[in-house]
């Protein structure tokens, strides 16, 4: 499990450490204080690269319109800006921690564009599992900033599955096929059902199902009704969880990144969100890291961590010191208090 980051000239972050680490961990703050930069920084250290080429849309809209093909907008308006000031000379690290050791390391380095003599330098980001220098022989080459701009494949970080979910609501019949390839397996359809009754207690079994007359598939969820109620006529909590347990299920994710994973769902369901987010976690040995603007999703998600009284969650604050963005966890007794007294705890 990740226990810290630490992230240097990375977008608008100069200096940043996330200390104490938890299974759920949700990053609050302003506008414009890097919590979705902390995604894309994950998203560099740890993921794939054909997910790093769909970083420029991962969580941002971009020229491209999530065409992969990094052509030259995307490196002038997205990648370019990876560099803190949008400058080079500043270099980016940035550091992964896991069960108190440092497994990933990431930074930017220049070097020679081609093989010629007096070649010009060029950043490219190279990552390793610890110090890179000290490990040149394990460093793999991630992305290169030349003229003929590059994003190299490789496969993830060992140890690391890292999925990322949009603020778009998913496709029902995708999650549908999805339930059915988990639902094929040994167990696989009461093990779902048993973390989706932590979302809707009625429910006495999931089934998959396309009705005679109609052109695909959905969840059908039997309630104790004359019949099983389809997916789309279950309410959003029911739908949010269903989406991230069979993603989390069907890619086999053990780090999974949310921005504004309040989106689209009414205050009232963000406690049930989360008291079913903390299942799928623990049952699947899930870390989470969520961005959030709602002042009531940080409380319903404190609230469902203290009814579980397990040290489960860790809340970072991202906020500005000075002209630098800093981080500070805020504890326990500080989201208890602001609850009780309805204080702001985003910035």
């Amino acid at each position: 499990m990740i226990t810290g980051l630490h992230i240097d000239n990375f977008r608008g972050l100069r200096h940043v450490s996330l200390e104490e680490l938890r299974r759920v961990n949700l990053l609050v703050g302003g506008n414009d204080t890097g919590k979705t930069s902390v995604l894309e920084a994950l998203m560099l250290a740890l993921a794939d690269g054909s997910s790093i080429s769909q970083l420029p849309c991962a969580f941002r809209n971009n020229q491209s319109d999530g065409r992969s093909d990094n052509g030259p907008d995307d490196k002038e308006n997205f990648w370019a800006w990876l560099f803190y000031d949008r400058n080079t000379a500043n270099q980016i690290k940035i550091a992964v921690d896991a069960d108190g050791q440092q497994e990933v390391f990431l930074e930017s380095r220049l070097v020679p564009e081609g093989q010629y003599q007096n070649a010009p330098q060029i950043p490219v980001l190279f990552r390793g599992p610890r110090p890179i220098r000290m490990a040149a022989q394990q460093e793999q080459e991630l992305v290169r900033f030349g003229n003929n701009f590059q994003v190299v494949g490789h496969a993830p970080m060992k140890g690391f599955r890292v999925s990322r979910l949009s603020v778009r609501p998913s496709p029902p019949v995708l999650d549908a096929e999805k339930y059915n390839q988990i639902a094929l397996e040994a167990d696989g359809e009461v093990r779902f059902e048993r973390i989706m009754r932590e979302v809707e207690p009625r429910i006495k079994r999931l089934r998959y199902a396309k009705l005679p007359g109609t052109n695909s598939p959905l969840v059908f969820a039997d309630i104790g009704l004359s019949r099983a109620v389809p997916s789309t006529q279950m309410g959003q909590a029911f739908n949010r969880i269903l989406h991230i347990y069979a993603e989390i299920l069907t890619s086999k994710t053990n780090v999974l990144l949310v921005d504004e994973i309040e989106n689209g769902i009414f205050s009232e369901s963000l406690q049930v969100i989360w008291k079913g987010l903390f299942a799928v976690c623990e049952e699947h040995d899930v870390q989470i890291f969520a961005t959030t603007h709602s002042r009531e999703c940080i409380l319903a998600a404190n609230a469902a961590a203290q009814e579980r009284r397990k040290d489960e969650l860790s809340v970072q604050r991202l906020q500005f010191v000075k002209g630098n963005i800093e981080a500070v966890r805020l504890g326990v007794q500080h989201l208890e208090v602001a609850a009780e007294m309805g204080l702001e705890v985003r910035s």
